[in-house]
Order: structure tokens, then sequence, then C-alpha cells
């Protein structure tokens, strides 16, 4: 990781939980590493398109999404990614260990644009058949904020949970980043640890921070100081993404692009949110976050708005990092359903 121009108490505090991760890794091995990588090849990328997912009014909200328009896309695309015909062996390729918990992450933190629970109800019901139990799904974010124009009903008891990251053992103090105490299972009971992550972003522009908040800045509400790190954004978000309770968990993306807010505007304004129709899947957050990039930029290019602002060099350092690839000749692009 990178410590160039932290302030000395937070060189410590990282350093500090560098060394314990490292003496565990050690001892441990089977808790730091992932025991089921992905067979399938990162950069493999699904973009899947239909003028029905959205009922073509004014609204923006999860309300006027088609249901079940929104269930034949995700399973399709989650067919298509995985190179399986049967929806089930799909999701097999992708939870290996039904009896395991899957964390679902989802951006609820703005009211204008945010993961809509039509979207994510494909994939509750993808789980459920591959033999998740209901009990260990469980949807979060840092805020509930949207939860009402979302579609989400909270809930921490049986069944699907649903809620902050609060209510489901909070944040760690110093140490593993602040991450979620549901990523890392550090101190909390096992009815909270997740050994399986899907991320669910939404498509937003975020002029002033990150140039756009796709997958990779989604974690964001994975831990519990992000104030800390908008000076710092466009190397931390690379950073957070590569540390293996982030990195090794996940094992599907899925962008809910039904919606693309194009133009960045804090709270429940809806001005600069237009139509796309359109939901991405991959494994690979570099791709999804420069796949939506792309789609962003040719939004405003057909407003008539200049490029995001900053731009969103982060994508890049994670490259670099080798955390997937930003290079559309190497992409697989499907376009699904018409």
């Amino acid at each position: 990781m990178v410590f160039k121009n932290l302030k000395r108490r937070e060189f410590l505090y990282r350093s500090l939980g560098l060394m314990v991760m490292g003496i565990l890794s050690g001892i441990f091995p089977s808790i730091m590493k992932s025991s089921h990588a992905s067979k399938i090849d990162r950069g493999k990328l699904i973009t899947l398109y239909n003028p029905q997912a959205s009922d073509g009014s004014s609204g923006r909200d999860n309300v006027n999404l088609n249901e079940d328009v929104l269930r034949e896309m995700v399973d399709e695309g989650v067919k298509a990614f995985t190179g399986m015909n049967d929806l089930k062996a799909a999701w097999t390729e992708i939870i290996p260990d039904p009896r395991k918990r899957v964390a679902i992450k989802v951006n609820c933190r703005i009211e204008g644009i945010y993961t809509k629970a039509k979207v994510v109800q494909p994939i509750i019901d993808g789980l459920i058949q591959r033999g998740v139990g209901a009990d260990n799904i469980i949807i979060y974010d840092k805020t509930d904020t949207a939860f009402k124009w979302a579609g989400f009903v909270k809930n921490t008891g049986p069944g699907v949970k649903v809620g902050k990251v609060t209510d489901f053992g909070g944040y760690h103090r110093f140490l593993f980043n602040r991450l979620a105490k549901l990523l890392t299972g550090w101190f909390i009971s096992n009815d909270y640890k997740c050994d399986y992550l899907i991320n669910v972003p939404v498509l937003k522009a975020l002029d002033g921070y990150a140039g756009v908040s796709l997958s990779m800045k989604n974690h964001y509400g994975s831990i519990g100081n992000p104030y800390d790190h908008h000076k710092d954004i466009m190397t931390y978000l690379s950073e957070l993404n590569d540390i293996p309770y982030i990195r090794e968990k996940t094992r599907l993306i899925v962008l809910d692009a039904i919606f693309v807010e194009y133009n960045w505007k804090n709270g429940r304004d809806q001005r600069y949110v237009d139509v796309l129709n359109k939901i991405v899947i991959s494994n690979d957050t570099v791709s999804i976050d420069s796949e939506g990039w792309r789609m962003i930029e040719k939004k405003r290019k057909e407003k008539g708005i200049g490029s995001v602002t900053p731009e969103p060099v982060f994508i890049k350092r994670a490259v670099a990092m080798g955390l997937g690839t930003d290079n559309p000749e190497r992409i697989n692009i499907n376009l699904g359903i018409q």
C-alpha cells in the first residue's frame, strides 16, 4: 500500500494492521485467502439492454422498473457470463459452496440515484436456487438514506437481511482499514460473517471527488471512515479494492445501469438522471468501472456537457496494481436481450 502523505497516527494504524494481517496469514492462511478462486477470466463483461426495463415515464425510482424484464436480463446475463445454459449451474459456478454466507453491497447513499431492489431481487432468487439459505444473505450499505426509493425493507431477523453495516456488527476501529466486520468476520458473531461478496453499484458521475462512482467507489460504504479518504481518493480506491477481504471474496459485480446520473447532484435531485435500460455484469472491478465511465462520458456528450472532473485516474492505477483490465479491446462485451 502507499503511505505517502499519511498522518503519523494513520500510518501507525495501517502499519499495525498490515503486521497483524501478515502474521495471521502465516498462521491461518485459510482465513486470509479465498478457498474458491473464480474460474471465469477477469475482464469478461456482459452488457444487457432492454428498452422495456423501465416504464418510459418521468420516474427514475424502483417502482418505475419492470420486474419481469429485469429478472430476464439478470438471469440471461449470469448465464452468458458463466457460459452456462442452466441458471442453477451458472450460480453454482459463481457460488461454489452454498453453505457459505453471501454479502450483497448496494449503493443507497443518495436519494437521486441508487441500487434498486428490483435489480437485486433476481440475484437473491438465484442464490436461493443455488441452495444458499435466505438467512445467509445480507444486503448492506453504510446508510439507508435511499431505501424508501430503492424498494428495500430493513430486516435484521429471519430471512434475507437488509440494513446498515451497524446492524451487522459495525466497523473495526482501526485495523483492517476500518472495514465492515461482516466482511472480515473478526470479533463478531458468526451470524454475520460473509464468505462471498456480490457488488451491485449504480451508474453515476461524481464530479469533484472521483469523477465517477461505480464498483470501486461503492466500497466506501464498506469502511467506517470514508470521509477521511476524499483527499487521497484516487489512490485509496485502488488500495481499498485490493484488500483480500474485498478482492478475494468478490464473486460477481452487477452494475445497475437502468438509469444514469450523468451530472453529479446530491440529495433528492433527478434533473440529471437519464434512462439507459442496461445491466452490466462482470467479476472485474476495473472492467466494470472503465465501461461505466465510457457510458457516462457518452451520455454527457449527448447532453453537451464536458468530461467528468477530475478524471478517474484510480482506474488506471488499479490496472497497474493488477486488479483488472480497462482495455475495451480485451473486454468481452456481449449485448444481451434487445
